[in-house]
């Protein structure tokens, strides 16, 4: 039995004339099993996997998978969107069933966020594919609420245009270097300072020390920051004690740090010391206003997501070249992304060019042919697109409440195995050419 949804994306396409062939296709998203009454009822407060994360311009917003009975977890695709407050029916949709307009020009990166992120991936998986892709998340693997909060503020950069916190906390705004000896450096924001590294060049034994300032003008030294360098090339680290850099406590225990900090040689003749690669690390290692590994998983979804929207290829069937040549109408291509799976109707058979019957993909632009086309004058070629976890299929299951009539209940991005299935209906006329419908 198959699965209720309409309208179909799209139900027909305006006939396009290529050399005098119209051609149209029907466009069918189907889940690889099949999805019974969905509904979703009002989400924990206290679920393990709720998570806070921080945008670009100062608000926050609470993150969690989507869960509909029976078991199929979904991501919000409209930030404005409404939770139901009481038990509601949801129906399984169409990309162009999102009511949000923005949304609509962004399937296929969505798609891939979805068939290469949390739930499709394990925790363990998703970890290390971000570490292959040269992200920094640490020894430990990427937390199941730090997947969901990443994955959703992916699709929420991608349908609502909000823009992720990913500034790191640890790297100065500015770097002043104008005073001899001195290298100060101003912050966004007021860190606590864990310590600092740098590389030095020194043609004689100096010490360097670290100074902190709430201006920029009056400089005080960090406890504990001294730092011995000796001549010669080499790299350094210091470590400094718990609550060196605090500068005092902030409404409900909360502590900050300085916004202005500077390195200091100290010695009477400063020249030839030389200090670059400086890098300074937090207190308490988080570089981020949301978690380190958050940022990380976030910047990966979105790079994944931009390449699957230059590979995507909108699926087509290509009849430029074909004629009637007895019981065999041809060639066709078939434009998908990578390769689909071949049917036809009626008794007709799809063979390649020696007479062949395929039994594996067609790839994208390979030619093959219809046979049986003697007494007949139509059929319907199908193409089947399987979606792999790591594939570009470009389509995505939503789900719709179905009794939302002012349309402010969040539309779903349903986190199920999805396959492409496209109609083509082909029907030729005479030996000297065919018409697809």
């Amino acid at each position: 039995m198959s699965v209720p949804i309409a309208p179909p994306l799209p139900a027909s396409l305006p006939g396009r004339v290529r050399g005098g062939v119209v051609s149209r296709r029907r466009i069918h998203p189907r889940p690889a099993a099949e999805l019974s009454q969905l509904t979703r009822y009002r989400g924990g407060t206290y679920s393990h996997t709720v998570d806070t994360i921080v945008f670009s311009d100062g608000t926050s917003a609470r993150t969690d998978l989507i869960r509909l009975n029976p078991n199929i977890e979904a991501y919000s695709l409209d930030f404005a969107g409404l939770a139901p407050t009481t038990p509601s029916r949801y129906r399984a949709e169409t990309w162009s069933a999102v009511p949000n307009v923005r949304a609509r020009a962004v399937e296929a990166e969505v798609d891939w966020i979805l068939r290469n992120s949390y739930p499709r991936l394990r925790p363990a998986e998703l970890s290390r594919r971000v570490r292959a892709a040269g992200h920094q998340v640490g020894a430990a693997n990427i937390a199941e609420h730090e997947a969901i909060a990443a994955t959703q503020a992916a699709i929420w950069s991608l349908t609502n245009g909000l823009a992720l916190d990913t500034r790191p906390l640890n790297v100065p705004n500015t770097i002043d270097e104008t005073t001899p000896g001195a290298w100060a450096f101003e912050f966004d924001g007021e860190p606590q300072l864990g310590g600092y590294s740098l590389r030095a060049t020194a043609q004689r034994p100096v010490e360097v020390s670290l100074q902190k300032s709430a201006d920029g003008i009056a400089w005080e030294d960090v406890a504990t920051s001294r730092l011995s360098i000796a001549a010669g090339r080499d790299h350094y680290s210091k470590t400094l004690g718990v609550g060196a850099t605090v500068s005092n406590s902030g409404s409900g225990g909360t502590s900050r740090g300085y916004r202005h900090y500077r390195l200091v040689v100290d010695a009477d003749q400063p020249a030839g010391v030389a200090i670059i690669d400086v890098q300074f690390w937090l207190h308490d290692s988080r570089n981020h206003r949301n978690a380190d590994r958050v940022v990380a998983l976030y910047e990966y979804l979105l790079a994944g997501a931009r390449d699957a929207r230059d590979r995507t290829v909108s699926p087509e069937l290509d009849s430029s070249d074909a004629v009637v040549d007895g019981d065999t109408v041809g060639p066709f291509r078939l434009r998908v992304t990578d390769s689909a799976g071949l049917s036809v109707s009626g008794n007709h058979a799809i063979v390649d060019a020696d007479g062949v019957e395929f039994s594996g993909p067609v790839g994208t632009g390979q030619e093959f042919y219809v046979r049986g086309a003697s007494g007949s004058s139509a059929t319907t070629i199908t193409a089947t697109v399987p979606g792999t976890a790591d594939g570009f299929g470009g389509r995505v299951l939503t789900g719709v409440a179905r009794d939302d009539v002012s349309g402010r209940l969040t539309p779903l991005a349903l986190s199920v195995p999805t396959r492409l299935v496209i109609d083509f209906d082909v029907r030729w006329e005479s030996q000297s050419g065919l018409r697809i419908r």
